[in-house]
């Protein structure tokens, strides 16, 4: 299991004045999904356990893209998944999520979200599961990441990147499937 840390994390989680409450649940589920409760971040990973949304969104990935980047080392191709379309969860709005996969190992992800300023909640960590799979149906690997999203926030932009030396993506990174089942979450 590989792990991205965020130097914000912390930093952010004191200055909106998260209650102890909140970073305790945050910390167990940082323990859960990659089994360190050092810091209550979600980073992009496989998680290792099953996660139990209180509240969560299933739903395809609308577009679909590919294209490459030229390097020192010749071209690396990418594929990318998009939900474009609101995924209302509670009091947050997922506006837009984008998964892109390299073939150099590099996974990349975008959420675009917006939290309302009504009900009691200071803040929220909101995510996405990305269950990705080849053109035959096969279940390549689950990927997750979760961020930490304000009361009074609108269309606020959140990025993650991992490398992911995952043998089985390997083996599938050309044969990925256009459209892919995702899930939107609220925690």
């Amino acid at each position: 299991m590989f792990h991205i840390a965020s130097v914000f994390a912390k930093p952010v989680l004191e200055k909106f004045g998260v209650t102890d409450e909140a970073k305790e649940r945050f910390v167990a589920l940082q323990k859960a999904v990659t089994g360190d409760a050092g810091t209550a971040w979600i980073p992009l990973s496989r998680p290792s356990a099953t996660l139990d949304f209180s509240t969560h969104q299933q739903t395809e990935s609308s577009t679909f893209n590919t294209g490459a980047v030229e390097t020192k080392d010749g071209p690396v191709t990418w594929y990318e998944f998009v939900w474009d379309t609101d995924q209302q969860i509670k009091d947050c709005i997922l506006h837009k999520v984008s998964w892109r996969f390299y073939s150099n190992k590099l996974i990349c992800l975008e959420v675009c979200a917006s939290k309302d300023n009504e009900g009691f909640d200071g803040s929220d960590l909101i995510g996405h599961r990305l269950e990705l799979r080849d053109k035959t149906g096969f279940l390549v690997g689950i990927w997750a990441a979760a961020f930490l999203i304000v009361k009074d926030t609108n269309r606020r932009s959140f990025q993650t990147s991992a490398e992911d030396d995952h043998k089985v993506l390997d083996l599938h990174i050309d044969t990925l499937a256009e459209k892919q089942t995702g899930l939107s979450f609220r925690i």
